[in-house]
């Protein structure tokens, strides 16, 4: 495939949570795209949105509660939000993989990890391939991700956290689908599996040519391997750009501007740390206006009643009322 074409474009996506007693409005009107072999970073705090975008993108959203009021989601010109179930089904673990951010649950306790990553091979096995070459393809991809191809016949008790992750890692990655999904993939891992986990997706990533969403709440995971940056608050991209437009650019949301205040600067003399004061809204009451206007140390009375200005330069995204003067 021609490298740099559109993969993934989301468009005015809207997602709620519908029950009984209360409507909760979990992505609100959001756009973005991806590229071939390009990875972007959603960024926010707990409750952004950011898996539930994810959610929505693989079509796993709860059957009961779950409803896509608005928008498309299209996966090389295709709508995924027009496919039926069953389509579906050929779309996941085939096109589209995702790594659950918990590897101690991702996995069944009761299989060996070797049938878990030989069963998504027989679901997707269009050439009819025997079973001796998916075996085949099963050690090729435990070699991989760094564990020996001895060791797929024990169960997942037996291996560590790190260890866990790697094999949901080959799990997605068995059919080589052209979209990976990573929703916080080191958040259960300690900082130096972190770093193995990361650099074997990155690595990953070159020799197949996967482009991926990269879920997260840290930004040193952003600046380690997102080509591009959508900051989600309450629902919301508030920003979004290149990495570098967002590490290095002379304009930021406020809300992008608290969390890098947040992160510990070890060249300088310890201080305390900068929070982002206040917590994110109330899903199913948000503020009118500015959804991060209660936390904005510079909130005015038109950040409470209308909806934030869009300034825009060379790509670089940003929902603020202060850049309207600048627009």
């Amino acid at each position: 495939m021609e490298d740099g074409k559109i993969l993934l474009e989301v468009k005015d996506l809207e997602v709620v949570y519908q029950t009984d007693e209360s409507t909760v409005h979990a992505v609100n009107h959001i756009d973005f795209s991806l590229k071939e072999r390009e990875t972007i970073g959603l960024v926010g705090e707990t409750g952004a949105g950011k898996t539930t975008t994810a959610l929505t993108i693989m079509r796993l959203l709860p059957e009961r509660t779950g409803r896509i009021l608005d928008g498309s989601v299209l996966f090389r010109g295709e709508n995924l939000l027009d496919k039926s179930e069953a389509e579906m089904r050929h779309v996941r673990g085939a096109d589209i993989s995702i790594i659950f951010q918990d590897p101690m649950t991702a996995l069944n306790p009761a299989i060996t990890v070797g049938n878990q990553v030989l069963e998504s091979l027989e679901i997707h096995n269009v050439e009819k391939k025997s079973k001796q070459e998916l075996e085949k393809r099963v050690d090729a991809l435990f070699n991989l991700v760094g564990i020996p191809a001895e060791r797929k016949k024990e169960y997942p008790h037996q291996f560590s956290g790190g260890m866990k992750q790697r094999i949901v890692i080959a799990i997605a990655l068995a059919c080589q689908p052209a979209l990976l999904i990573a929703d916080e993939p080191t958040t259960a891992l300690d900082v130096t599996i972190q770093a193995q986990v990361l650099k074997l997706m990155e690595n990953l990533k070159e020799e197949l040519g996967t482009s991926m969403i990269m879920i997260t709440h840290d930004l040193g995971v952003v600046a380690e391997t997102c080509d591009k940056v959508a900051v989600m608050y309450a629902g919301e991209i508030v920003e979004y750009g290149t990495t570098e437009d967002i590490f290095t650019g002379e304009a930021h949301h406020p809300y992008t501007t608290g969390l890098f205040n947040a992160i510990p600067n070890l060249d300088e003399k310890a201080e305390r740390l900068h929070p982002i004061d206040g917590l994110m809204p109330d899903p199913t009451n948000l503020p009118e206006g500015c959804k991060f206007s209660p936390r904005c140390p510079y909130c005015t009375e038109e950040c409470r009643s209308r909806t934030p200005y869009r300034y825009e330069k060379n790509g670089h995204r940003i929902f603020c009322n202060r850049f309207e003067k600048e627009g």
